[in-house]
């Protein structure tokens, strides 16, 4: 993507991040809806934002690598790294919009806490086989 592009697809969500946190206030002040209510529907917007975000890293990774040996895990760590992370933050909204708030807190950072230790998993054992490869 270029430049414009990039700036253009965080404008837009960091647009819909604030336009739903500003209606959710609005709710609040008119009396509409809860406490609870906007502590949750924050959350589920934060999750579904992130969830776009990660969706789309893959296709975003840019520069020039050293080998095709190099690119192709890049893009499979990419690959992986924006799935999981899409899943977590997708299983986070989940639990902000159905499950328990004390359960939605904790369960909502275990989540993301296994999707970076996926990637970092799957990462981590890609480069060993990628270096063991290269020295055989």
């Amino acid at each position: 993507m270029s430049a414009r592009k990039e700036i253009l697809f965080g404008l837009k969500l960091a647009a819909a991040m604030i336009a739903g946190a500003l209606l959710l206030a609005v709710a609040h002040k008119q009396g509409w809806v809860g406490a609870e209510l906007v502590t949750r529907g924050n959350n589920i917007i934060i999750g579904l934002a992130l969830a776009v975000f990660c969706n789309a890293l893959p296709k975003r990774m840019q520069g020039s690598p050293r080998s095709v040996q190099h690119a192709t895990l890049a893009q499979a760590i990419g690959r992986v790294g924006g799935w999981a992370m899409t899943l977590a933050f997708l299983v986070w909204t989940a639990l902000w919009a159905f499950a328990p708030q004390e359960l939605a807190r904790t369960g909502s950072m275990v989540a993301v806490g296994a999707g970076v230790a996926v990637v970092l998993g799957y990462a981590a054992w890609k480069c060993v086989i990628h270096d063991a490869r290269r020295s055989s």
